[in-house]
């Protein structure tokens, strides 16, 4: 049972990636779902392999595998990774890559691979792509070059030229 409730916590972590996260969001349920669970106690890893689709409020995260690490004590996660056509959606936007890491205690998100961010028409691309909680952020290409497409807001004011 305590594995259960520790699982459910880190899990909730995990999907708190987006900045948004709503008081009212706290006591809304993860879902998780993949083909295959496997947690070592002793390790303190848990593994969710098979088609993995995560869900916290309107945060959805999906990939082939997701491992979550925790620290000595297991109440405390150190890093989760999910891998294999990784896709990411909330609120504010959607993500593409091949492998995402997420630090907690540094509030950070890796986008390796491919990585891709759009917020409606408005796209980031490049190989790595680092984004923090405070809107920070990080593009760097090795393979390709960094690519920005930012189209321009309307005049939403009324007064025009």
């Amino acid at each position: 049972m305590r594995r259960d409730f520790l699982i459910l916590l880190i899990l909730t972590v995990v999907l708190g990636i987006s900045p948004i996260t709503l008081a009212s969001e706290k006591t809304v349920p993860v879902v998780i779902e993949a083909q295959k669970l496997t947690y070592s106690d002793k390790k303190k890893i848990a593994y969710y392999v098979g088609n993995v689709i995560a869900q916290h409020g309107n945060t959805v995260i999906k990939g082939d595998k997701l491992t979550i690490y925790f620290d000595s004590t297991g109440k405390h996660i150190r890093k989760i990774i999910v891998e294999g056509n990784v896709y990411i959606k909330d609120p504010r936007g959607e993500g593409w890559c091949k492998k995402l890491f997420y630090y907690p205690a540094q509030e950070k998100v890796v986008l390796i691979g491919n990585a891709k961010l759009k917020q409606e028409d408005n796209v980031i691309i490049g190989d790595k792509i680092i984004a923090y909680k405070n809107g920070e952020v990080k593009v760097e290409g090795v393979e390709q070059r960094v690519k920005t497409v930012i189209y321009p807001e309307e005049n939403k004011g009324g007064s025009g030229s």
